[in-house]
């Protein structure tokens, strides 16, 4: 399953990175981060200190790019 990650500022729209990856993986090796830190960002996971949170930290999206869809939104068999 392939990823999009764009990374970006949102007051600015400054983009760092919009790029595409073939997993979780060699995202976490790109950004490097761990597996399980790019899985919770990709999921949205809320910690009790939310780094994410700090006024300056970009904006990080991480979202499946699903074969054979038209819409994007689900898998299609």
């Amino acid at each position: 399953m392939r990823f999009n990650c764009k990374i970006y500022h949102p007051e600015s729209n400054f983009v760092l990175m919009n790029e595409e990856f073939e997993s979780l993986t060699h995202l976490a090796k790109e950004l490097g981060l761990t597996y399980n830190q790019v899985a919770d960002i990709s999921s949205d996971k809320k910690r009790v200190t939310d780094y994410r949170k700090f006024k300056y930290f970009p904006k990080i999206e991480i979202t499946k790019i699903y074969k054979n869809s038209k819409n994007n939104n689900k898998e299609e068999e």
